[in-house]
């Protein structure tokens, strides 16, 4: 099984990246099968995404794609003076600029002493050209350099790196291109477009992300967002007729009970009056889920669109969060990086050897090991102990040291959980684990027995660290120890010398 050494990969990347990048290929396995399983899990975001696809397919409406960047000048069309609110929770674009490259004797010399011979310089330039000019996707430069000078991977990564380091000292520079923040500024567009060439009603619907300029994201807001978001358009359509098509959408999807409220504050692209929050009633309790409205005449003007229109908007996120009754939106979104809580059993089990037999006589030799241990602890040194011996290997207990015990006084110290804290203990108390430090160690000790062919020795002396007798946690279940400010609390004097001899 491949395991990378990540803190080893990264400092060597960081001396040296190309060689690093090389010569770590070769720790990619190669050659090997892996079988899925059958059937793999939705996630129920998406779920609930493809059933509103359904849903409002079946109710008569068109699915289209909106965009997904508009200028800033979109949102002053929609919210008139209300718009620099509005563009504060936008995400703005910023662009690299492609800069002027300029190739010195200097640079040239450079370049080819990285390629290992002359290049064509020519080719070079025409190649810089275009990448300025904008002809060469930015991630296309480094392949363009390679059949352009005929040099390799490597080699064309360097010359960016060390030649031309302008490249990674850009600065983003702004533009007034925007990220959606409400599915109403691109319907605009799309409705304008169709207008013309419709039958009416025009139903159109689309699923799609939002994305908003949060302070922070907590339980109940996160900056990519989606929405179900639907318009009618006809020239006799009103709030009455939409709040019905609203309603009948909704029981569509469980919820028989729906209540109308109308905004105190209207959103200035929609009519004033004309814009209101819709409540369903989920186990016995008014649950606000989304908005409708009627756009503003003024909105529908600026972007040339004659008829009036009603719009409806679900956020995908909090109707999820209603049906799957989940409290905090991070975790229903996001469960791959939610915040797991351990309790102590949970902590107890997660301990788990660092080093162990594989076999049935390799445990034997670690109740041995472990059994001479608690026999012969108080002994005075210098003694030695055999603690097993068949026909492949001899296990030996030693202290040399004259006046000295076998056993250090933590030798049988138990280790237990309590209150998030690992510690230990004279007795087992708490949640016991059913380990103690010798127990710990022996593991270790029988596992490179069961196989000896050379002499070798397991020698412990103090405690401070999990690792120091052959146990380990999980990365989440140490994490989770840390966060909460809790401990590991193992220490103290073993002082015990495990000899392993390969019989004969």
């Amino acid at each position: 099984m491949t395991s990378f050494d990540i803190s080893s990969i990264r400092q060597q990347a960081k001396d040296d990246f190309i060689t690093t990048w090389l010569s770590t290929a070769a720790l990619v396995p190669s050659g090997t099968t892996v079988t899925l399983p059958e059937r793999g899990k939705p996630h129920p975001l998406r779920e609930l995404m493809q059933r509103s696809r359904e849903i409002l397919l079946a109710r008569g409406f068109e699915e289209v794609e909106n965009r997904t960047i508009l200028p800033a000048s979109d949102v002053t069309k929609q919210y008139g003076p209300e718009a620099l609110v509005i563009l504060d929770r936008a995400f703005y674009l910023a662009e690299l600029p492609r800069p002027e490259i300029g190739v010195s004797a200097q640079r040239i010399q450079q370049i080819e002493k990285i390629a290992g011979r002359a290049v064509d310089l020519e080719q070079l330039r025409a190649i810089l050209r275009c990448y300025k000019r904008g002809d060469i996707e930015a991630d296309d430069l480094i392949e363009m350099l390679m059949t352009g000078l005929g040099i390799t991977d490597d080699q064309a990564t360097e010359v960016i790196h060390k030649v031309f380091p302008e490249l990674y000292n850009l600065k983003p520079v702004p533009t007034d291109r925007t990220l959606r923040s409400h599915m109403s500024a691109t319907w605009f567009h799309t409705l304008a477009a169709m207008q013309d060439r419709a039958q009416y009603p025009l139903a159109l619907f689309a699923v799609g992300p939002r994305y908003r300029n949060e302070q922070r994201e907590d339980a109940h807001h996160l900056r990519v967002h989606h929405s179900a978001s639907m318009v009618v358009m006809d020239p006799e359509m009103s709030l009455e007729a939409g709040r019905a098509i609203a309603s009948d959408v909704l029981r569509d999807y469980g919820f028989e009970a729906v209540r109308f409220e109308t905004k105190s504050a209207t959103s200035k692209y929609y009519a004033s009056g004309h814009e209101e929050e819709v409540f369903v009633k989920y186990r016995d309790e008014w649950l606000e889920l989304a908005d409708i409205g009627m756009y503003s005449p003024i909105a529908l003007a600026n972007f040339g669109i004659r008829y009036p229109v009603f719009n409806a908007g679900f956020g995908i996120e909090r109707m999820a969060m209603i049906l799957n009754e989940a409290e905090d939106i991070r975790k229903l979104v996001f469960p791959q990086f939610a915040v797991a809580d351990f309790s102590d059993e949970d902590i107890a089990q997660s301990l788990s050897y660092i080093s162990s037999p594989k076999t049935e006589r390799g445990l034997k030799i670690a109740k041995a090991i472990e059994g001479s241990a608690r026999k012969h602890k108080d002994d005075l040194a210098p003694c030695e102990f055999l603690a097993f011996k068949d026909n492949k290997v001899e296990v030996r207990l030693v202290e040399r040291e004259e006046g000295k015990k076998l056993l250090g006084p933590a030798g049988f110290n138990e280790i237990c959980v309590g209150d998030g804290t690992i510690y230990s203990d004279l007795e087992p108390s708490g949640i016991y684990t059913n380990i103690n430090y010798m127990r710990g160690i022996a593991m270790a000790a029988a596992a490179m027995a069961e196989d000896a062919t050379e002499p070798g020795q397991v020698q412990v002396k103090m405690i401070r660290h999990l690792s120091d007798l052959n146990l380990e946690l999980t990365d989440a279940v140490r994490q989770h120890i840390e966060r909460q400010q809790k401990k590991i609390g193992v220490g103290g004097a073993v002082f015990i010398t495990i000899e392993v001899r390969p019989a004969g």
